[in-house]
């Protein structure tokens, strides 16, 4: 496993932006053994396949530097194969939602008080997403009604019991690759605390991505991705939305029944039905992702 290709591309961001921000979400949601946050650097193996010929896999590992004088991210790709990094490249911008106008997000958010809780330095934050899809898709699946820490746990364990090492020149910390679905289609999940209906629900949505029955592809109509998800047995509407808003980059994915968005809505500890949720929401559309973030984000202020 030849890792001998290094790249180093230097990225503008958009004004305004917020890497400490970005870091802060990240870190207590990491994976560990797959990302490392240390030192203001965000770290990460990687390994998929090339989305041309599934034949070529990519593997390594990229690191994440912010240079605030310039406001640029320097993404520095280390790969087995040269053609690695313009993929990593563009996931890497999709993650730190490089491209998204936030100026037409803060022109339907910005009168909402509720909302403004959660704004960083007066403006809607960016949406931290999914480097790998897949691995979100599996995150969001063992985040079912558990805590975050609960969540990252079991996904570290995934990630170690597959049993995809890295070389032993990777950065500390980054122990192995995480799996794709064409790892997992005979993997149990037995041993790594999951429940049996949690181990059921991994399972269903593995063979699901198999034959094609849901995607992962980012470009969907919305209302059809739904539909077809929570069509699958143990997969609600919160996984989801959740998987669609931070895993595909949905900006309207909404998981109007998460603990979080019930307790930022609460009125004197009271948590509002789902009704009423749905209603309040109406006025964040089309974004009603990112009014999810601002409403987690004002539980921390």
């Amino acid at each position: 496993m030849d890792c001998a290709h290094t790249r180093t591309d230097t990225l503008d961001c958009p004004k305004g932006f917020d890497y400490a921000f970005m870091l802060a979400f990240i870190a207590p949601r990491m994976i560990k053994g797959v990302e490392v946050v240390a030192d203001n650097i965000y770290s990460r193996s990687f390994r998929f396949f090339d989305p041309k010929d599934s034949a070529t896999v990519y593997l390594g590992y990229f690191k994440v530097a912010y240079l605030p004088h310039t406001n640029q991210l320097t993404l520095t790709t280390v790969s087995n194969q040269a053609s690695a990094a313009a993929y990593v490249l563009q996931r890497v911008i999709f993650m730190f939602d490089l491209q998204t106008d936030l100026s037409q997000v803060e022109e339907v958010l910005k009168a909402d008080l509720i909302l403004q809780r959660g704004f960083e330095n007066g403006r809607v934050p960016r949406m931290p997403k999914a480097f790998d899809p897949f691995e979100f898709c599996i995150r969001a699946v063992l985040g079912q009604q558990v805590s975050v820490k609960a969540a990252t746990t079991l996904a570290s364990r995934v990630a170690y019991a597959a049993n995809l090492p890295v070389p032993h020149d990777f950065p500390d910390g980054i122990d192995c690759f995480f799996p794709q679905f064409e790892d997992l289609l005979e993997a149990s999940f037995e041993g790594l605390g999951l429940t049996q209906s949690r181990m059921a629900t991994l399972r269903t949505v593995i063979q699901a991505l198999e034959v094609k029955e849901v995607s992962l592809e980012k470009d969907q109509i919305f209302e059809d991705y739904l539909t077809e998800w929570t069509s699958l047995t143990g997969v609600g509407p919160w996984t989801a939305n959740y998987l669609a808003m931070r895993g595909l980059g949905i900006q309207d994915s909404f998981p109007d029944k998460d603990l979080g968005v019930l307790k930022a809505l609460a009125v004197d500890g009271v948590y509002p039905s789902r009704k009423v949720v749905l209603e309040q929401a109406k006025a964040w559309q089309p974004y009603r992702a990112y009014a999810t973030l601002c409403l987690w984000n004002g539980l921390g202020h």
